[in-house]
């Protein structure tokens, strides 16, 4: 495994994917798993509406009061660092070095192999100049430093972030690993439905209803068309699940209402069955930067993708600006707001790239956004 690994792999694993590809479940595995193993040095997880975790200032001090804890020596080394310099931390390079003098030599707990440092969510940190000088500041520490530390990264796939990690000082020390859906998480997303009924079946909560339903429920046919409206996304299945399992509703007419929802208008019903995912989706389609006078432009793109020939088939971003009459690089650079529910993949046979809807309930969704972000109702081509 690579936080496990020898000095011959990367400092710095991205782990990068959708919205709902559940990346902060990784990570928190992760963390607790090195942390019963003594081997895990800090953890933050940024949050966008936690006020202390969602800005920058607070990483670094974090991270090293966390280092320091772990041994009394290196907590008398930083009590003296901020004695000296209490401003240390609000200095551009302070946070650097007030992580990278708990290792200076002969200091205690100097490991023969790297220790684990997970930041989940940098997405979530906000402004993009502030991401960009968390990732240039763990440069500095791996490069110019050489902390042994080992940098477990976890965010979406931003532009900007992708940008960063193809600088130079970035590209030699950090691995890529993306969670797109692909057929194992599809097999993962399936064998957790199948539990989760088995529970919702068995459970006190709704005894009265499910006592009646035979076994197995629901069918493996049930399962696999959830799985495939899932992509593989555990948003869509965690989502699914505890719209079923509700209490006081009956687990036969929630699911029966789930599997009815794509297919027609979704009923009455105080809780819609994808109301947490449609607030994921919302949130990120408001946050896209988009001015006034490019908005038509962005619906226009949107739109074309939603026509009966293309849903859920990649796009050629060169035929969409043709067929719209756009400069070229026009889709990507109206796009770069929402590489986290839209997939880009280069092509080397044409110009441009694809792009593809992450997943169908997206796609699904797109018609009555409604005033969304200032987005207006998207219309087709």
């Amino acid at each position: 495994m690579w936080a496990e690994a020898g000095s011959e792999v990367p400092s710095i694993l991205w782990v990068h994917g959708p919205a709902g590809a559940g990346k902060s479940a990784i990570a928190q595995t992760v963390a607790e798993t090195w942390a019963a193993r003594d081997e895990l040095t800090a953890s933050f997880f940024f949050a966008r509406t936690a006020a202390t975790r969602n800005s920058a200032k607070y990483l670094f001090p974090t991270i090293a009061v966390q280092i320091a804890l772990s041994v009394p020596e290196k907590r008398h080394r930083i009590d003296n660092m901020l004695k000296n310099d209490p401003w240390i931390a609000d200095r551009a390079s302070g946070s650097v070095d007030l992580v990278a003098s708990l290792f200076q030599p002969g200091s205690a707990l100097v490991p023969s192999s790297p220790f684990l440092v997970v930041i989940d969510g940098l997405d979530e940190c906000q402004g993009h100049d502030d991401q960009r000088r968390i990732l240039a500041q763990i440069a500095l520490m791996v490069n110019t430093h050489h902390l042994p530390l080992r940098f477990l990264i976890v965010s979406r796939p931003e532009a900007h972030l992708w940008e960063a990690f193809g600088e130079p000082h970035l590209a030699n020390i950090a691995r890529k690993l993306s969670l797109y859906g692909d057929l194992k998480a599809k097999a993962d997303v399936s064998t957790y439905l199948q539990s989760e009924f088995s529970r919702i079946h068995d459970s006190t909560r709704h005894r009265d209803v499910m006592e009646f339903v035979p076994r197995p429920w629901p069918s493996m046919d049930v399962i696999d068309a959830l799985v495939k409206k899932s992509d593989g996304y555990f948003i869509y299945a965690s989502t699914v699940i505890k719209f079923v399992d509700e209490e006081n509703e009956s687990p036969e007419d929630r699911l029966d209402q789930v599997l009815n929802t794509s297919n027609s208008a979704v009923p009455p019903s105080e809780s819609p069955p994808f109301a947490e995912l449609d607030k994921l989706y919302l949130q990120i389609l408001s946050s896209c930067q988009t001015s006034k006078a490019k908005l038509p432009i962005l619906k226009r793109i949107l739109g074309f993708a939603l026509t009966p020939r293309t849903i859920y088939v990649e796009l050629d971003a060169a035929t969409i600006e043709t067929l719209l009459q756009l400069p070229q690089g026009r889709v990507k650079l109206m796009l770069r707001g929402l590489r986290s529910l839209i997939s880009f993949k280069e092509g080397s046979t044409h110009k441009g790239c694809t792009l593809q809807y992450r997943d169908r309930h997206l796609v699904s969704m797109l018609p009555g956004f409604g005033q969304l972000g200032g987005l207006g109702k998207v219309s087709g081509t």
